[in-house]
C-alpha cells in the first residue's frame, strides 16, 4: 500500500486516530510518520524496546541532554534502561522512579492502581471484604442525599455481612455445644 500522506513509499505505518469516537486509520511511509505530531514513536533498531519506549513516554534524545540520570541506589538501574527493558531492576525502583513509573503505569493501564483478579476458589473472604467497603460507601452517599429508607436496607445488609463474617472467624458459625 502507498503512503497516504505523500502518495510516494511505501507505507509501513498502520495508525489508528479516535477523534470524539470517530476512528480514523491512516497508512503512512516512515518517513511521514517521523514527521507527523500524532506518531510519538522512537524509531531504532528493535521492535519491543520501541513499542516500550513508545508506552512510558521516554525519549532518549532528550535524557542525552541532562548532565546526568538518576540511578536506584540499590541496583543501579536508570529510568531509561527500565523502559529499554520493560521492567525494574528491584523492588527499591518503585520507591526511587515513584514519580515516572505513576505518569507511565496510567499511560500503559488506564489507571495508577492496580485492581488485579480475585482467585476463584479462595477469594470469598477478599470479596465480601470488597463487597462491605462499597456497601458502606454506598450508605455514605444515601446519608448525604437523605435517603433514609434505601441507607437502613443497606446498614441491614452491612451488619448481615459483618456477622457472617464473624461467625467464619470463630469456628465457620458453627453452634455445636
Amino acid at each position: 500500500m502507498i503512503c497516504q500522506n505523500c502518495k510516494q513509499r511505501e507505507a509501513n505505518v498502520h495508525l489508528f486516530k479516535t477523534i470524539n469516537g470517530q476512528t480514523q486509520e491512516l497508512y503512512l511511509c516512515e518517513q511521514c510518520a517521523k514527521q507527523s505530531q500524532e506518531v510519538n514513536l522512537v524509531f531504532q533498531p528493535g521492535v519491543i524496546p520501541d513499542f516500550l519506549q513508545a508506552l512510558f513516554g521516554f525519549n532518549p534524545s532528550k535524557t542525552n541532554n541532562k548532565p546526568q540520570e538518576e540511578a536506584c541506589p540499590n541496583c543501579g538501574m536508570t529510568f531509561s534502561q527500565i523502559t529499554r527493558a520493560g521492567k525494574l531492576g528491584c523492588s527499591s525502583c518503585y520507591g526511587t522512579f515513584e514519580s515516572h513509573l505513576g505518569q507511565a503505569l496510567r499511560r500503559i493501564h488506564g489507571s495508577g492502581q492496580h485492581v488485579g483478579k480475585i482467585p476463584a476458589r479462595r477469594g470469598t473472604a477478599i470479596r465480601s471484604k470488597l463487597e462491605l467497603k462499597k456497601l458502606k460507601e454506598k450508605l455514605q452517599l444515601l446519608i448525604a442525599q437523605e435517603k433514609f429508607e434505601d441507607a437502613a436496607v443497606v446498614r441491614d445488609q452491612i451488619k448481615e455481612l459483618e456477622s457472617l463474617k464473624s461467625a467464619e472467624g470463630t469456628g465457620g458459625g458453627s453452634n455445636e455445644s
